[in-house]
């Protein structure tokens, strides 16, 4: 497996997080179409990001997403666009406002947009949903599957690392029941979707997504399709440096702007190591559990992302199980978290 070189990025706006932070430039691997084994080897189990090309080459949808093929098919669906004001605090789950509309009048808005301060997203939204209302979206891509997915109900979960510890044994085991319950059944492309927790993107150029980890320890595939999208990571021994809101595991959201963060109230930021790169399209991003990310597009920009569930990650994303009800109770008492989808509600999952 062969690290591809760094692009030329001469026509890429300079980063905009803080001046403050100690930022690498280009500093996360692409490889392309890497052996199963050694993806597994080298950022499965060593929980390193990476940029992985060739996946993407014969999807459809590379000839085929674009804001006229979401408003032909998708166009009358509700949806809840995230309007964003980018001179706001960037802190996610209070960037902007949600507004119900059509998804065509969202789509409209995205075409025209030329406000820099402003952008408009549909953000994470289930394409679950998408199927239910044009099955045929199911011929335009296929499931990156280089890292196994216990949350594949299509496939036995197998784990690959041998563990002697009776608890890990029969904490994988009950991973693997709870995950698994359809194994070597058939099943229809919308149950695999919602298991697999498959969400869409599709924005304006200028949308930003700021520093948060994957709730529930999984890990995330993100396709970008259309447009550029530039990636800052933060490796998770980090996590106190960007003063995570409780509950971290669960729903992992920094507290800090990393634009213009408040550096009298979070001193700690400054200490923080942060690693950048720029996803094209026809390129996957993968996501370790527990990685924090933020992300922001350079261009019009459509992703397709789904989680992941192995034996790296089955142990932890168990143990979040019981800590979901506490969580869930509060922030309820503290008046609900904020909506960060493009769905009607926080879970949206059938």
């Amino acid at each position: 497996m062969s690290v591809s070189d760094t692009r030329d990025s001469d026509a890429t706006p300079a980063p905009t997080i803080s001046s403050e932070v100690t930022l690498k430039i280009d500093a996360i691997d692409r490889v392309h179409n890497p052996d199963p084994e050694e993806f597994r080897q080298e950022y499965v189990y060593k929980r390193r990001p990476a940029i992985i090309t060739g996946l993407m080459d014969d999807w459809p949808a590379m000839g085929r997403w674009d804001l006229d093929y979401f408003s032909k098919h998708f166009g009358d669906m509700e949806v809840h666009a995230n309007l964003q004001d980018l001179d706001s605090q960037l802190i996610l789950g209070r960037i902007g406002k949600f507004r119900p509309m059509r998804l065509s009048e969202l789509l409209a808005g995205i075409e025209s947009n030329d406000n820099p301060r402003q952008a408009q997203y549909l953000r994470a939204y289930p394409v679950h949903r998408m199927l239910e209302h044009h099955p045929g979206l199911k011929d335009d891509y296929e499931l990156p599957s280089l890292a196994p997915n216990w949350a594949d109900i299509r496939f036995a979960a197998q784990p690959a690392k041998v563990t002697r510890n009776p608890a890990s044994l029969f904490g994988l085991w009950l991973a693997r029941k709870l995950l698994n319950r359809g194994s070597d059944k058939d099943a229809p492309i919308t149950t695999v979707s919602s298991r697999l927790a498959a969400v869409m993107f599709v924005g304006s150029k200028g949308t930003i997504t700021p520093f948060h980890s994957d709730g529930m320890q999984t890990t995330a595939y993100l396709s970008q399709v259309l447009g550029r999208k530039r990636c800052y990571f933060v490796s998770p021994e980090q996590y106190k440096c960007l003063y995570p809101r409780a509950f971290r595991r669960q729903f992992g959201m920094a507290q800090v702007d990393y634009r213009r963060p408040a550096l009298d109230r979070h001193p700690r930021f400054r200490r923080v190591v942060v690693e950048e790169t720029i996803l094209h399209p026809g390129e996957t991003l993968y996501v370790p559990n527990g990685y924090w990310h933020a992300i922001e597009a350079l261009d019009t920009s459509i992703s397709y992302s789904h989680q992941v569930v192995n034996e790296d990650n089955a142990l932890d994303w168990l143990r979040c199980i019981p800590e979901r009800f506490i969580a869930e109770l509060y922030f309820k008492f503290k008046g609900g978290l904020y909506n960060v989808t493009g769905a009607k509600d926080w879970d949206d999952w059938s």
